[in-house]
């Protein structure tokens, strides 16, 4: 559609300028019947759009006005300027197709990017092709190298490298080893590899991203809401001022009746407020293409507008601020006792269980490990941890009850948000494991951007006050909230709503109300589903780096925004004088009214452009706590 509009719009500038030449320089007298060809081949859309939407919505709307414009020009014998009109009236309605269409784009190359077939591994070995809507949660399927991923899965064989630019708009490549996660609509640019399907086709993060982009068209910001509203009464404006301006000048100030049937014509044309209308919607939606080109997705102008009006930034802490994933800081053991002996029992019997934190610290200690070296009768202590028999010792490893042990050491640990455990051998407690879920890498260079901005960045977690506490004061939060239920938080953010335009980010079920309830709901890309559904923005890489970087795009188009409807407004005020005072003509009064309707769009086109997401990011890439933190552990570890 958009390229047909194209060309019926060069068509039409082709017919003017045949029309113009045989006007002009030839004898014939049926020239009109070209202008009139251009008038609707170049009119066309735009003469269908506006009689659809007055039909439909029972409004007027300026695809009207420029219409009568047009035809009241050809009345009085000026073919070429109604001419005018319409094909520059077509290259602005080309151009605002060109930018609503960038967002249909995005829809449709990802509907092309999804396979429609995979190759499903039968119970013998063999592989079948079947249709991926047939694939059902458990299916395993192959995928070589330059296929597209065709299911959201887990990695059962094999290791590669997965090109996830159409996602997330990082262009390098992630690397993936068995029981890593890859995405529907990944390009496998390394080996073959087999992947479980283990989330519902409908339930992808590539459907979702599909369904979020197309509902960004359905909410519009809130001055597009208000100029829609607007359109309509100046629309009756300007055509009642018009009908005066066909008689009140004959009597009062002399002019001739075809004189007050042009000046009238001419107001016409340059009261239309096509600038206007066109000042926000194709801005707004180039904002929205241009972060969706950059792994953030945005469901609607009305919240990538609000951005920049943001006065509260509230985090959760697990999964948001933290990676969610705990990883051993510290490893210590009684003095005296050997420290590679109890490394190695301890991955023995926490390899055997399968505990999250278990995994975690198998992971951890797996250098440790011994060969022969096995643990037997290997259970769990309910609400405690994992025990089992090492070597012929009975050996737990159990959550740090409150006792001497390690003191103050352990006391500190616990009030900083670590988990702490023991390890018990026959009895006898020696050492001293504490895992603790790190903050991001890039958590604090991004809140030291939000304060920077003004911004009150606050923490709202259910982890105990003083843990919260220390993961605030390391990223640099002005705040930080403990012991919060889903409840708590909502109260919360209600009560900031009453001061300021409030952000929520967060990943998890609790944090789907809180998200829901803020002006502005963001979601990290591989949280809850629910949180997903609720937000209103969702950071597909989980970058909290593209926070600010957001914020600075929503400020861009605030002042394109402006800039447009200054513009706009001021061009149709001084054509208006200049018409009522016989200073301009029919074709400049086009060329002025219609030609600021075009500049309008492109100034908002100029947010296609990557300039916040292309600025340097060095101190994001530095190394962060997470393996600052695991250093720390393996050093002690090491002795």
């Amino acid at each position: 559609m958009k390229k047909l509009q194209l060309y019926f719009t060069v068509i039409s500038g082709i017919l003017i300028g045949l029309g113009f030449y045989i006007q002009r320089f030839t004898d014939i007298t049926w020239y009109p019947a070209v202008f009139v060809l251009a008038f609707i081949i170049g009119g066309w859309f735009q003469a269908r759009e506006g009689i659809t939407k007055t039909v439909n919505e029972k409004k007027l709307n300026v695809e009207l006005l420029m219409i009568i414009a047009a035809t009241g020009a050809s009345i009085i014998g000026y073919w070429f300027e109604g001419a005018i009109l319409i094909f520059i009236f077509s290259v602005s309605g080309t151009l605002e197709a060109y930018a609503e269409g960038r967002t249909r784009d995005a829809v449709q190359s990802l509907i092309k990017m999804k396979p429609n077939v995979a190759s499903r591994e039968l119970p013998d070995g063999e592989y079948e092709i079947v249709d991926v809507e047939d694939l059902a949660i458990g299916d395993v399927v192959m995928v070589r190298r330059g296929d597209v991923f065709p299911i959201d899965g887990v990695i059962t064989e094999g290791a590669t490298e997965v090109d996830e630019a159409s996602l997330t708009g990082e262009s390098a490549l992630v690397t993936k080893e068995a029981d890593d996660t890859v995405l529907t609509g990944s390009i496998n640019e390394g080996g073959v590899v087999s992947v479980r399907m283990t989330v519902d086709n409908e339930e992808t993060i590539f459907n979702r991203m599909i369904e979020m982009v197309r509902e960004s068209e359905s909410v519009p910001s809130k001055r597009a809401q208000f100029i829609d509203r607007f359109e309509n009464k100046y629309v009756w404006i300007v055509l009642i001022t018009t009908a005066f301006m066909m008689f009140v000048p004959h009597y009062i100030f002399g002019w001739s009746w075809n004189e007050t049937f042009y000046r009238a014509m001419v107001l016409l044309v340059v009261a239309s407020p096509c600038a206007v209308v066109a000042s926000i919607t194709p801005a707004t939606l180039s904002a929205i293409s241009t972060s969706a080109k950059n792994g953030v997705l945005v469901k609607g102008g009305k919240f990538m507008e609000q951005l920049v009006d943001v006065d509260y930034v509230l985090f959760d802490k697990t999964g948001t601020l933290t990676k969610g994933e705990p990883v051993i800081t510290d490893f210590e053991v009684q003095e005296g006792e050997d420290r590679k002996r109890i490394a190695a029992n301890v991955y023995a019997l926490e390899r055997g269980s399968n505990h999250p934190l278990a995994v975690r610290i198998s992971g951890h200690f797996e250098d440790a490990k011994q060969e022969g070296l096995e643990a037997e009768d290997v259970h769990d202590v309910v609400g405690r941890g994992v025990e089992g028999r090492v070597g012929g010792r009975i050996v737990q490893v159990v959550k740090a009850e409150a006792d001497d042990f390690m003191e103050p050491f352990k006391s500190e640990l616990l009030d900083t948000g670590h988990t702490v455990t023991v390890y018990i051998e026959d009895g006898v407690k020696k050492a001293l494991i504490a895992l603790k879920d790190v903050e991001r890498p890039e958590a604090a260079e991004v809140i030291r951007k939000l304060n920077g901005m003004g911004k009150e960045t606050v923490m709202i977690s259910g982890d105990n006050p003083k843990a919260a506490e220390s993961i605030a004061k390391s990223i640099g939060l002005k705040k930080a909230i403990g012991n919060q239920s889903p409840e708590d938080k909502v109260e919360h953010i209600n009560a900031y709503k009453e001061k300021g335009v409030v952000m929520m980010v967060g990943d998890g079920v609790n944090d789907a109300p809180g998200i829901k309830q803020a002006d502005i709901g963001v979601a990290m890309g591989k949280g809850t589903g629910i949180a997903l559904e609720t937000a209103d923005i969702v950071l597909m890489k989980e970058q909290l780096s593209r926070l600010p970087e957001m914020m600075r795009l929503s400020s861009r188009l605030d002042g394109v925004i402006k800039q447009n409807l200054t513009f706009s407004i001021t061009v149709i005020l001084v054509l208006i004088a200049s018409n009522f005072f016989q200073l301009i003509n029919l074709p400049l009064g086009v060329i002025g009214h219609e030609g600021s309707t075009i500049l309008v769009i492109l100034n908002g086109l100029r947010l296609l452009a990557n300039r916040e997401f292309n600025m340097p990011h060095s101190s994001f890439h530095r190394q962060g706590q997470t393996d600052d933190h695991r250093s720390i552990g393996m050093q002690r570890y090491k002795g």
